[in-house]
C-alpha cells in the first residue's frame, strides 16, 4: 500500500526476481535490493522482523532500520515524519495492525498529506495463525477508501 503513485522506488531498476517458484524471504531480499539502490529507503517495523522478513535489512543496513515496537499508531506517525524529511519509509507489520489499529494515523499523517510512505501488511485474510485479532479481512477496503492511496495485492503467478 502506498500513499503516492506511481511507486518510484521500483524505477531504479533494482527489482528482485526469484529464480524459483518458492523463494525463502523473497520480500526481505527484494526490499534490501531496493534499499541498496536508493539510500532514501528506510525500514520501519513493529517488533516483527522475523514474520515480516525484515531481519535481513536490519542485519545488513542497521543504520536505516528502525524498530518502533508494538506501537503501530506511533509507527505511522514516525514514518510520516521521516517522509517529510525526504526519506522513503517502508513500514512493515501485520496487515490488520497497519490498517485497523492505526487507521486514524494512516488517514491523517499519511493519506491526507500524501506522504511518500509504503505500508506493507503481512498475514492478510482468514488464514492467520493469530486468530480473529490478527485476521485482516477489511484491510483492502479500508485503504482503498483513502484519497491517493494505492493498494497492491501480490499473488502467485
Amino acid at each position: 500500500m502506498s500513499a503516492r503513485a506511481p511507486i518510484t522506488i521500483a524505477s531504479s531498476g533494482a527489482v528482485w526476481r526469484s529464480s524459483t517458484a518458492v523463494e525463502s524471504k523473497a520480500y526481505g531480499r527484494a526490499l534490501l535490493a531496493l534499499a541498496e539502490a536508493d539510500p532514501r529507503i528506510v525500514c520501519l517495523g513493529a517488533d516483527l522482523t522475523g514474520p515480516t522478513e525484515t531481519d535481513l535489512f536490519r542485519d545488513t543496513l542497521p543504520e536505516r532500520f528502525f524498530n518502533i515496537g508494538i506501537a503501530e499508531a506511533n509507527l505511522m506517525c514516525v514514518a510520516s515524519g521521516m517522509a517529510r524529511c525526504g526519506d522513503i519509509p517502508v513500514v512493515n507489520t501485520f496487515g490488520v495492525f497497519a490498517t485497523r489499529r492505526s487507521f486514524d494515523q494512516v488517514v491523517l499523517q499519511i493519506a491526507y498529506p500524501r506522504a511518500n510512505v509504503k505500508l506493507v501488511g503481512f498475514m492478510p485474510g482468514l488464514t492467520s495463525p493469530g486468530g480473529p485479532t490478527h485476521q485482516a479481512t477489511d484491510d483492502i477496503a479500508l485503504m482503498r477508501a483513502l484519497p491517493g492511496m494505492v493498494v497492491v495485492e501480490p499473488a502467485c503467478g
